[in-house]
């Protein structure tokens, strides 16, 4: 089952964000967001233990990035909400398609 997030929740925000935007360090999340770290690294937290996102730490930086597309919005439904839906399912279908090398 999909993991519901308000429209308007900084969780919610990140995901958008994160379909939009790759790589995203979480320093580069707190200034798109107009937001302190602390609480993007709250949502973070939230987000990874829910298998939605993953982190990867690097020794001056953590990238971001989606690991699961398992989630919906509650809330007003914009058109912009399902422009990013779509992208997200163009992106995961890209994905499984790619017959390429993969590098570990």
């Amino acid at each position: 089952m999909a993991t519901e997030f308000d429209t308007s929740s900084l969780e919610a925000k990140i995901l958008l964000l994160l379909v939009e935007v790759y790589p995203v360090t979480i320093e580069e999340l707190t200034q798109y967001l107009k937001s302190s770290r602390q609480r993007v690294e709250s949502s973070l937290k939230l987000l990874s233990s829910k298998g939605l996102i993953t982190l990867e730490p690097l020794p001056d930086k953590t990238y971001v990035s989606l690991a699961s597309g398992d989630f919906r919005f509650k809330g007003k439904e914009t058109d912009q909400l399902k422009k990013v839906q779509e992208k997200l399912k163009k992106r995961q279908k890209e994905y499984e398609d790619y017959d390429g090398m993969m590098y570990g």
